[in-house]
């Protein structure tokens, strides 16, 4: 990746924050610490919008649809349940020695 040279000033209390965070997350340098807080608050902004998405997706589902979505997740509930109950019980069974 290629690498801009940036000068920035900053309060010294930003400045204590970035080489306390740079201790902490044993960065080999000052700028590998700024590119971990922005890569952080990119992901931060990424999961906002999918959210925002996920969140617009599901607002406009009609009644209907969100009623058979419902359905089918009780569905799947009740067999993985099923299915769970029935691994519990072959568990407590003796196993059996294969003849050969």
């Amino acid at each position: 990746m290629a690498k801009e040279r940036i000068t920035v000033s900053l309060s010294r209390e930003s400045a204590r924050f970035l080489r306390t965070f740079r201790a902490k997350t044993h960065s080999p340098s000052m700028s590998a610490a700024l590119e971990q807080i922005v890569a952080n608050l990119q992901g931060r902004g990424e999961m906002e919008q999918l959210d925002e998405k996920v969140k617009a997706y599901y607002d406009s589902m009609q009644e209907s649809t969100i009623r058979e979505d419902y359905a089918w997740g009780a569905l799947g509930e009740t067999a993985l349940s099923e299915e769970v109950e029935e691994n519990r019980q072959e568990r407590g069974r003796p196993q059996l020695a294969h003849a050969e």
